[in-house]
C-alpha cells in the first residue's frame, strides 16, 4: 500500500513515541497540544492503523506504532541529511572543487561526468589535473585535488573508493611479436618478457599493471621506465619492452601507434576505474560529484 506521508506527521509521531506524552512532546515541537493531537490522528487514518494506546494516565505505543518508529527515524535522518547538504551546495556559490586525472582521461566516463556536474552546479568552478602513472591517487594522498578519478589498485591508506568501471585488460606487443598473432594471451605467456617500468611506482600498482602474481618470485624484467600511456606504447613500439593495459587506453592511445598489436589478456583481474575522495576531508561538493559519476556509470 502506498501512503503519500507529510515529514510534518512522520516529526509529529516521532516525537510523541520518543516522549509518550503529548504535552512533552507539544512542547519540543513548539506546538499546541491539541494540533499535535490532530497531526498524529491524521497520519493514523493515512496508515489506517493506531500508533498509540492512550488513556488518562499514559501514552504506549502500539505494536504497528513500534514498528513504524525506527524506519520513520530513518527517513527524517535522511532528508535532514539531503537538506543539510543540498544548504551547504548552496553555500559554495564561487567555490572549486579540485578533480584529479590518474591515468584516466581518456575513460568517457569521466568526461561526461564533469560535462553533466558542471550543468547542475554552474556555479563551481572545476580545476582539472592530470597525473602521471606515478601518482595513483591523482594527488589525493597529497591534499592537492578533492576528487579523484583514478585506476585500482594502489596503497589506498585514508582513501576512499568506489569502481564506476570494470574493462578488459590488453598486451601490448610490437607486431613482430611471436605472440602479436594470438587469439588471447594469459599472463603466463607474458611473465618472462622484458616490461615498461614505472620509476617510484605505488608498489600495489606495479604488482598489478607487471602481473607480478604469476611470476613465481621471479624478478621482473625492466625494459625501459615510462610515465604515461605514450611513453609506454612508444617505448613497445620501439622493441624495448611490452606492456599490459586497459581497454580505454588501447582505445584511445593505441590508435596511434599501428604498429603495435593489442591483444586480450585471459586470466587476469580486469582493470578498474573508480572515483576516490579523502576519508577525512569529504565535502559536500565531493559528495555530490561521486553521485554525478555514480549516475553516469549506471547508465553505461
Amino acid at each position: 500500500m502506498a501512503v503519500d506521508l507529510d515529514t510534518r506527521l512522520l516529526r509529529a509521531f516521532v516525537a510523541v513515541a520518543e516522549e509518550l506524552s503529548f504535552t512533552r512532546a507539544a512542547q519540543r515541537l513548539v506546538l499546541a497540544q491539541q494540533a499535535l493531537s490532530a497531526q498524529v490522528q491524521q497520519l493514523e487514518r493515512r496508515l489506517q492503523v493506531p500508533l498509540f494506546e492512550r488513556t488518562t494516565r499514559r501514552v504506549e505505543l502500539t505494536d504497528a506504532g513500534a514498528l513504524l518508529l525506527p524506519r520513520a527515524r530513518e527517513v527524517l535522518a535522511a532528508l535532514d541529511a539531503g537538506v543539510a547538504d543540498l544548504d551547504a551546495l548552496r553555500r559554495t556559490t564561487g567555490a572549486t572543487l579540485r578533480v584529479g586525472l590518474s591515468a584516466t582521461a581518456m575513460v568517457p566516463l569521466t568526461a561526461e561526468t564533469m560535462r553533466r556536474f558542471r550543468e547542475r552546479h554552474p556555479e563551481v568552478e572545476l580545476l582539472v589535473t592530470n597525473a602521471g602513472l606515478d601518482q595513483p591517487t591523482a594527488g589525493l594522498r597529497e591534499g592537492r585535488v578533492d576528487v579523484a578519478f583514478v585506476r585500482r589498485p594502489f596503497v589506498d591508506d585514508g582513501i576512499s573508493m568506489v569502481t564506476v568501471l570494470t574493462e578488459e585488460r590488453f598486451a601490448v606487443l610490437p607486431q613482430s611479436h611471436p605472440l602479436a598473432g594470438r587469439a588471447w594471451v594469459s599472463p603466463e605467456d607474458l611473465v618472462d618478457e622484458p616490461w615498461i617500468w614505472v620509476e617510484g611506482a605505488d608498489p600495489r600498482s606495479r604488482a598489478f599493471w607487471s602481473l607480478e602474481e604469476y611470476r613465481g618470485g621471479r624478478p621482473l624484467r625492466a625494459g625501459t621506465p615510462i610515465n604515461s600511456f605514450e611513453e609506454a606504447f612508444g617505448a613497445v613500439a620501439a622493441g624495448l619492452a611490452i606492456t599490459c593495459q586497459a581497454e580505454s587506453a588501447v582505445r584511445a592511445v593505441g590508435a596511434g601507434f599501428p604498429q603495435l598489436r593489442f591483444v586480450p589478456l585471459r586470466g587476469a583481474a580486469p582493470a578498474q576505474v573508480a572515483v576516490a575522495w579523502r576519508t577525512a576531508h569529504e565535502t559536500p561538493l565531493a559528495r555530490a560529484f561521486v553521485r554525478v559519476a555514480l549516475e553516469v556509470a549506471g547508465e553505461a
